[in-house]
């Protein structure tokens, strides 16, 4: 091959891995670094109250979130919550291809935004840094930072963090202020009903709610309690009685 007919070739690739290089800066230039990572489990702050020595006092917060360890919410909440959001959370490093793929799957058949493939990691992402806003950018985003998390936490410590930061409607932030929001206890008292109800809202929690309606709450409990029995996470017989459970809000 002659010298002037390579020229373009590499031009050409050369100019090709120069883009793939930008875009991988612009990817990552704009994610938080580790010492912001490290800030994942604190509350945002409105108002701060300090004494005449200029001691801090009294913080007001801008959401409803009281933040308890991991120990502290129900097994029920815990088990329905991965069962639900994130069947393969102890098995990944961040993103489930084998959920985006049968996202994008059912996303065809619908012809539309018919399901999410997002982890639990990537949801803490998202809520604690990026914004929902429903772009490709975005989510490459969202999968870089979820894979920096994973290699910061355990398992254990971001479902403790995500546990305390997920919305679930009503103004509840986190697993115990929905609980004593809801249900008037704390998130370890939640029996298998209320733990599958309060699971099923966090898809979309504005409309989900009980407050909101009833009927889809239940019918979103009866879906989060499928999940877990079809994950073996529960017996027929405990599916059959929480599916009987009334829903007593108080």
């Amino acid at each position: 091959m002659a010298t002037g007919s390579r020229r373009p070739i590499l031009g050409a690739a050369a100019a090709v891995l120069l883009a793939l290089l930008v875009a991988i800066w612009a990817l990552f230039a704009g994610l938080p670094g580790r010492d912001e990572l490290r800030t994942l489990g604190e509350m945002p702050q409105a108002t701060t109250l300090y004494d005449v020595s200029n001691r801090p006092v009294f913080t007001i917060f801008r959401e409803y979130r009281i933040e308890v360890p991991l120990a502290r919410v129900s097994p029920h909440l815990r088990q329905a919550i991965v069962a639900f959001e994130d069947q393969r959370f102890e098995g990944h490093q961040g993103i489930d291809f084998v959920r985006i793929f049968g996202a994008a799957w059912a996303d065809l058949r619908e012809g539309r935004a018919a399901q999410g493939g997002s982890t639990i990691t990537q949801q803490l992402a998202r809520q604690t840094f990026l914004t929902r806003e429903k772009k490709l950018w975005r989510k490459f985003q969202e999968i870089a930072l979820a894979i920096r998390i994973e290699g910061m936490y355990s398992k254990d410590e971001i479902l403790e963090l995500y546990l305390n930061k997920v919305y679930f409607g009503d103004g509840l932030y986190g697993a115990e202020a929905a609980a004593r929001g809801y249900f008037g206890k704390s998130a370890v008292d939640l029996d298998l009903a209320e733990a599958a109800l309060l699971a099923g809202l966090i898809n979309a929690p504005s409309v989900n709610a009980p407050t909101v309606s009833v009927s889809r709450a239940v019918m979103r409990r009866g879906l989060v309690r499928r999940a877990l029995h079809d994950q073996d996470t529960i017996t027929m017989d405990a599916l059959d009685r929480a599916s009987k459970a009334p829903v007593a809000l108080r």
